[in-house]
């Protein structure tokens, strides 16, 4: 999504919401806070966990660094496996509220599958007011945001120019960021290794940062996510 337009839209996302009317039905339920992902998941969780640990040979570190309050985190993308890799890493009971391209949302019930499993669609190509407002609101009451910056899925050792929207939304929300690294190449029956580093809180010079300072936070974010795995400080390996 381009810069600028996102830090207007950011401003007028952050505007309070009119008060629904009353019209004397019940409200609905919320999707990603139903029976699919309080009771479907923990399911789905063991699954994955175990045909990981056949398929490949997972290793996590860094667990202990997700922050107890909301954060943004930020993973590498290479692969359609990589949030359900973040998941297994976090360790939590329910899966972290993501962003997904809208083109996946076109299928009305395989977007009705997502939306159960916390994902929301946004325009990677235009300024998106509604995803906007839906990941602020969500950071604001307390709630784990995952964000794949690069926007796509990376092959080998290329690299994609990253969306600076991660960055924009942890600023907004006075929220820290959590950067992640998920192999890439997987391949069967080899080990992979999915790292969380620390939250940090990037330095900006104003409450309103222009779109080249939302650019270089978001260099230095892609700069921390792949320095990760080599990072022989990392702690806490658990299998």
């Amino acid at each position: 999504m381009d810069d600028k337009p996102i830090s207007s839209l950011a401003q007028e996302a952050q505007k309070p919401a009119e008060p629904p009317r009353a019209n004397g039905r019940k409200k609905k339920k919320e999707p990603g806070n139903g029976f699919m992902v309080h009771c479907i998941y923990p399911l789905i969780h063991l699954f994955l966990w175990l045909f990981l640990r056949l398929y490949h040979w997972p290793r996590f570190r860094g667990r202990e660094n997700l922050p107890k309050g909301p954060c943004v985190i930020c993973a590498n993308h290479s692969g359609l496996a990589d949030p359900f890799w973040v998941a297994l890493l976090m360790g939590t009971h329910l899966p972290p509220w993501s962003m997904a391209r809208s083109t996946l949302f076109r299928n009305r019930l395989f977007a009705s599958f997502l939306r159960s499993l916390r994902a929301f669609p946004v325009d990677r190509d235009n300024p998106d007011l509604t995803a906007i407002k839906k990941a602020l609101s969500l950071l604001k009451r307390g709630e784990y945001l995952l964000i794949f910056p690069e926007g796509t899925r990376v092959k080998g050792n290329k690299r994609s120019q990253p969306k600076s929207g991660a960055v924009m939304l942890a600023q907004r929300a006075g929220v820290p960021i959590v950067p992640v690294y998920v192999t890439h190449g997987r391949k069967p029956f080899q080990p992979v290794l999915a790292v969380m580093g620390e939250a940090y809180t990037p330095a900006f010079s104003s409450r309103r940062p222009d779109a080249a300072e939302l650019e270089r936070h978001t260099a230095e974010l892609m700069q921390k996510i792949y320095e990760l795995p080599k990072d022989r400080a990392q702690t806490g390996e658990t299998e």
